[in-house]
């Protein structure tokens, strides 16, 4: 029977170091679609809420990711392990989604939409898989460890050396982005700043629009042309806002914009209205509508997703 046994054993070792081979090219994948095609805008709400810079949470999710698949691919005798913790960190994160109604899980970057409960099915097949086929106690040579060692050290500095963020701490006004380069709008942490300033962590607008001719007062709103919620809130707006104060729109172009999929065609208008856009050779991360207060040139209130009929008011009033 010995014979047998080491047959089967030898079997089920070749068929458990596929399937990690499948699980790693599986997370290599969704990996490599977000390092060089997708933006944080993508990223779960529970992955964005992390108390972190959003440019490093994002980089440090795709080199997580990498690292566990070069680890799986090198070493499956433990690389199988880290494999199964991140298929539960997965469906954690997706039965968020799901319970949230997302409809696109983001995995895969801006490329290529998938329904969250679809990625957390094919994600449990391949954990249930894994598990069936008990790689803890099959026989998976491995490169010795400074190898995945190594490889892992490579994996997880790799987004920084592929970084799309845009530096609003050296970028300058007409400068070349970077392809497929991707810039946070965190309005929330302009308050009590000046609209024109490009320092790192203030306003980057400056680098993109001449904001000095722009209302230095009153309301400023940013808005998408296929946005459902920006449509309601300028439709509100268009209705209430008669010239008691100074309005600038302030649109956030696309490269997918067309009158196809333009949802918002009624807005404020006259002559205390004034319009500008932001190119649409960088994604801009912010959930839009969103709005600034001005005073003088100061930012004294800022919120994203806004919502028609609540008034934007200076922060401590």
């Amino acid at each position: 029977m010995e014979p047998e046994t080491t047959m089967d054993s030898s079997g089920r070792a070749r068929l458990a170091r596929l399937w990690i081979g499948l699980i790693a090219c599986w997370i290599l994948t969704g990996a490599l679609f977000k390092l060089l095609w997708g933006t944080p805008a993508l990223l779960p709400a529970v992955v964005r809420d992390v108390p972190l810079e959003l440019g490093l949470v994002y980089n440090l999710a795709i080199g997580i990711e990498l690292a566990i698949a070069g680890i799986a691919l090198v070493a499956p005798g433990w690389g199988w392990l880290l494999q199964a913790a991140l298929l539960l960190v997965f469906d954690a994160v997706l039965s968020t989604q799901i319970a949230a109604g997302d409809t696109n899980c983001g995995c895969f970057g801006a490329k290529l939409s998938m329904p969250p409960w679809v990625m957390m099915a094919i994600d449990s097949v391949l954990l249930v898989g894994l598990i069936a086929l008990r790689p803890w106690s099959a026989r998976l040579r491995g490169l010795p460890v400074l190898v995945p060692v190594a490889l892992a050290a490579i994996a997880l500095a790799a987004p920084w050396f592929l970084d799309r963020q845009v530096d609003t701490g050296t970028a300058v006004a007409g400068a070349a982005a970077p392809e497929n380069a991707w810039i946070e709008l965190d309005v929330d942490n302009w308050v009590g700043k000046d609209i024109w300033a490009t320092k790192l962590g203030q306003p980057p607008l400056s680098q993109y629009i001449d904001v000095m001719q722009l209302p230095l007062d009153g309301l400023w709103v940013f808005w998408r042309a296929d946005c459902e919620h920006c449509a309601k809130h300028l439709g509100h707006m268009k209705r209430v806002e008669t010239g008691q104060r100074l309005v600038t729109l302030v649109r956030l172009e696309q490269k997918h914009d067309s009158e196809a999929n333009r949802v918002v065609h009624e807005m404020p208008d006259g002559n205390f209205v004034q319009f500008a856009s932001l190119p649409p050779s960088i994604s801009y991360i912010l959930t839009t509508p969103a709005e600034l207060l001005l005073e003088g040139g100061r930012i004294v209130a800022a919120r994203d997703d806004a919502a028609p009929g609540v008034e934007l008011v200076p922060e401590g009033d």
